[in-house]
């Protein structure tokens, strides 16, 4: 059943706990600190640049209605930012408020970073998000904060490539895949790659093992037990996924050289595996061109099953903070309530900034949310896919797990090894990192 659609009836509802969660929060004295000055709260993200302007507008909002409780952004690179989180709160300089991947909230809960939100909170997000969202947002069970961007995998596809060379639709199948890669693959007199059929993104561990783990689970399988105890890479499932992402290089249909994340948009690369918000960036960057990209479930082995994985970040607030409570009225507010069109802050920013949509209920109900998923059919094949993408594990040793099967997953396109010595290799050493915790 559609989890979308299953809590569309409850809109009325949603809205009436918006409006309470905001009344909370909503007294002037709340915000004065005992000094009797304004609370300044610090915002660390990785919005920095043009993201940082398109979120700006709504945080300004927020302090004009709210003298008492003023927010400040504190913009760093992704690059920098759990090392950022670490450094300020060994310095006892935390950040009152943060931006979490949430691969890495294990590790800062295990730290005592991340503080446990009100009860207020923890049933908004159950009542108003999907399972992939609430899941992304949790560790050990508990939720810790708003979920914001969520993001599954699936095939993007060049439909004019594909027609030219004769097929009319995406594969289904892995099989297909393979075929369909090879017959679209061309090369130059010295046998050089000028066309790739199909190529996975490369440059760093999660853009390397995400699409891999979610072609796993098309296959049934996944990189971690649920209880985040047993690495299961050495399974059917995980072998066989080694093997066939392995084979595309192998064979030659797909070039580690040929770099898919520049020539996916120019139109020299016609099929890969992407997360949701490579829309909104090949759109930037295609302009015109973009109208030839089309998108589809992930290919399975026996065509049949669904499956995906969905990474995600959430709003979370420092255990060490000052203002909790400030801080938490602030993302009650920038989360739940409608500010523009039918969009919270959170929603209005994501289609602003990213061209992506909240998975918020309401924000999933507004009408730009609505005009967007029809006007935008690549799109909503991955706001369908978080109603059955697994959630992205997340144990305190997850950016080590993801560093080793990064490592063993390229060591197999470049043949400097076997798939099966690079899934027993990742798994013992994927599971010494989980029996030390």
């Amino acid at each position: 059943m559609n989890k979308f659609a299953s809590r569309a009836a409850s809109i009325a509802l949603a809205s009436a706990l918006a409006v309470g969660l905001a009344a909370c929060g909503s007294g002037k004295d709340q915000g004065l600190g005992g000094d009797g000055k304004p609370v300044t709260l610090t915002l660390l993200s990785h919005y920095a640049g043009p993201q940082e302007e398109k979120l700006k507008p709504y945080v300004d909002m927020w302090n004009k209605d709210h003298p008492d409780i003023q927010v400040k952004l504190e913009p760093v690179d992704f690059g920098e930012l759990l090392k950022t989180i670490q450094a300020k709160q060994t310095a006892g300089q935390v950040a009152d408020i943060m931006h979490v991947y949430s691969l890495w909230g294990g590790q800062l809960t295990k730290s005592k970073v991340l503080a446990e939100p009100p009860a207020d909170v923890v049933e908004d997000v159950n009542k108003n998000y999907p399972e992939a969202s609430i899941k992304g947002a949790s560790i050990g069970g508990k939720v810790y904060g708003f979920p914001t961007e969520v993001n599954a995998y699936g095939l993007f596809y060049n439909k004019r490539l594909l027609k030219e060379a004769g097929f009319d639709n995406p594969p289904k199948t892995w099989d297909e895949l393979y075929d369909m890669a090879k017959a679209l693959t061309k090369k130059d007199a010295s046998g050089n790659i000028v066309q790739q059929g199909f190529g996975f993104v490369r440059g760093y561990a999660s853009i390397v093992d995400q699409p891999f783990m979610a072609l796993m689970a098309t296959a049934g399988g996944q990189l971690i037990s649920d209880d985040l105890k047993q690495a299961q890479l050495d399974s059917e499932a995980g072998r066989k996924t080694m093997e066939f992402a392995a084979k595309f290089y192998k064979d030659g249909i797909a070039d580690v050289s040929f770099s898919v994340s520049k020539t996916f948009p120019a139109e020299q690369t016609a099929m890969t595996i992407q997360a949701g918000w490579y829309a909104g960036s090949l759109q930037g960057t295609m302009k015109e061109a973009y109208a030839n990209i089309g998108s589809a479930p992930l290919p399975s082995p026996d065509g049949k099953t669904q499956g995906s994985i969905a990474y995600s970040w959430m709003w979370g607030v420092n255990n060490k903070s000052k203002h909790q409570q400030e801080a938490w009225e602030f993302l009650k507010w920038f989360n739940t309530v409608a500010v523009k069109d039918g969009l919270t802050p959170e929603g209005a920013f994501l289609l602003d900034a990213f061209n992506s949509l909240s998975t918020r209920k309401s924000d999933l109900e507004a009408k730009p949310s609505k005009d967007k998923m029809a006007d935008d059919a690549v799109l909503k094949t991955f706001i369908d896919a978080l109603n059955y993408a697994k959630p992205e594990p997340n144990p305190s040793a997850g950016a080590e797990i993801q560093d080793i099967l990064f490592k063993q997953i390229e060591s197999t396109w470049t043949g400097q090894t076997t798939p099966e010595a690079a899934v027993q290799a990742a798994q013992k050493d994927i599971q010494a990192k989980l029996g030390a915790e």
